[in-house]
């Protein structure tokens, strides 16, 4: 196996470990964090990290530019124009930190003058204050971020989140213990973050010594191509808060914080899933961008194949475990009181796993600065999103507005997303979804079922019994799908990867 390989495997089953790590954590503390601020106070701060969540917004998608550019530099061997890149991303991230600043104090003053159900005002100015602070001095820290990124160095960066993770949780155990609020969770918010990136920023300076930071090296000839690339990624950016963060916003406005709480319930279950699928396939970007400095499409094609089946048994299997497991494990999370949140759940899993089998699509149309029809489908998604949400919530209230997520999400994910990106491999779009998509849905479909009406009579409410079921269903699961979803070559190539990572 190839060095890159080692890397992808390497960093692939660190950022599963990560996912799982962060996801144990976080449904540990969640009714902890309930339970010590109040479903009011809770509410409030799940919406201040929502409408921050645009803050997102604010790098114009240069992020991804800088993993573009700079994968492909590192291709060709061209130092020289790696640094460019660098140089002429961190100015720009340094210009729009100060702006995001100057938007934090607008926000923080304008906001409660427009939402009438927000009565913590002082307390909301605080909190929007510090994240405020937080992003800006993040934005050009990510720089550190990227370089690591378009190294493959995945491992590196998940290690340093882990240690983040741990500090953050001692931290808010502590202070909220000691009848601290919100306030506390903003201040440990900004130290561990800043803290997160400097870290980076010691190890990028370590490992890579051709990386020089000088004014001589911004390059205004950069900015263009940057832009160029980015703003399809902003558009995305703008769609993707549409899609997952406007829901909230509109819950806020029409029922109440008290509605965020339970909503965010279901919602957070299925931003764990989301992330488990990026921590698995969320590595292949530079990877394609590596093949398409080369012109070896033929490669791309391959791994867009092999890496699309994995998604797909991956999202369907973790999709199957939220339907058929997710209403046990909210009534021993967080009580019987939220089990209102299931239906939403469900609502909410199908679509996404439609969506999460597409993963691989999305990394290949960036790998490859195809991407433009993604983000003008994105944002119709995004758009269709809000109207129907507002519409549907008068009516529907939470399963309305969970609705408004999910109708567009299965049709751009099933009929239209395939077909561009079919397109722009020049692969056949009948092959892919007759001999790849429709075939993973099939075999998941049969497992899923025997597997559930082996198990549905033995689920109870239990933590021990929960974990002990999911675990023997994942396994048994991802045995069967071993032997007919993947033929002999692919199995080979898995058993090699199993005996790199030990």
């Amino acid at each position: 196996m190839s060095s890159k390989a080692k890397k992808l495997v390497r960093g692939s089953a660190l950022g599963m470990f990560e996912f799982f790590a962060t996801a144990l954590v976080t449904l540990a503390m969640t009714p902890f964090i309930i339970h010590s601020l109040g479903d009011t106070m809770y509410g409030l701060w799940i919406f201040v990290g929502s409408f921050l969540g645009y803050y997102g917004l604010m790098d114009f998608g240069i992020n991804s530019a800088i993993q573009r550019f700079l994968s492909r530099a590192l291709s060709l061997n061209d130092t020289k124009d790696a640094n460019k890149v660098l140089n002429t991303a961190l100015a720009i991230f340094t210009i729009i930190g100060f702006v995001t600043l100057f938007f934090s104090f607008i926000i923080a003053f304008a906001v409660p003058l427009l939402i009438k159900n927000i009565t913590e005002v002082s307390l909301f100015r605080k909190i929007v204050l510090i994240l405020g602070l937080n992003f800006a001095i993040g934005f050009p820290l990510r720089v550190f971020s990227g370089i690591l990124t378009a190294n493959i160095r995945y491992d590196l960066s998940t290690a340093i989140e882990l240690i983040k993770l741990a500090l953050r949780t001692i931290f808010i155990i502590v202070l909220l213990k000691a009848g601290q609020g919100i306030m506390a969770l903003a201040f440990i918010t900004l130290v561990t973050d800043i803290s997160g990136y400097i870290a980076k920023y010691f190890v990028v300076r370590h490992l890579y010594g051709y990386i020089v930071f000088s004014r001589k090296l911004i390059d205004k000839s950069k900015i263009r191509p940057l832009f160029g690339y980015s703003i399809y990624t902003f558009i995305s950016q703008i769609a993707d808060q549409l899609r997952y963060n406007v829901d909230k916003l509109v819950i806020t406005i029409f029922i109440g914080f008290g509605s965020v709480t339970l909503y965010s319930i279901a919602s957070r279950l299925i931003r764990y899933y989301i992330d488990f699928i990026i921590s698995a396939i969320g590595i292949l970007t530079p990877i394609f961008s590596q093949y398409e400095a080369r012109n070896d499409y033929v490669a791309i094609r391959e791994k867009f194949i092999f890496t699309t089946k994995i998604s797909s048994y991956l999202s369907i299997m973790i999709g199957g475990i939220l339907i058929l497991f997710g209403r046990a494990f909210i009534q021993r999370w967080v009580g019987t009181k939220y089990l209102s949140a299931y239906p939403i759940l469900l609502v909410l899993a199908i679509p996404v796993t439609f969506g999460s089998m597409q993963a691989p699509s999305v990394h290949v149309l960036y790998g490859i600065s195809k991407h433009k029809l993604y983000a003008i489908s994105n944002s119709i998604e995004g758009i269709a999103n809000l109207i129907l949400s507002l519409i549907l919530v008068r009516k529907y209230g939470l399963i309305g507005v969970a609705l408004g997520t999910a109708i567009p999400m299965i049709i751009i994910k099933l009929f239209v997303q395939p077909v561009y990106t079919c397109r722009m491999m020049k692969l056949g779009i009948k092959e892919y979804y007759f001999k790849v998509l429709m075939p993973t849905i099939l075999n998941s479909c049969i497992v899923l079922i025997v597997l559930w009406v082996t198990v549905k009579n033995f689920i109870t409410a239990n933590y021990f019994n929960l974990a002990a079921f999911i675990l023997g269903f994942v396994v048994l699961f991802s045995v069967c799908i071993f032997f007919l979803g993947f033929n002999l070559l692919e199995r080979k190539y898995f058993k090699k990867a199993i005996i790199i990572k030990i």
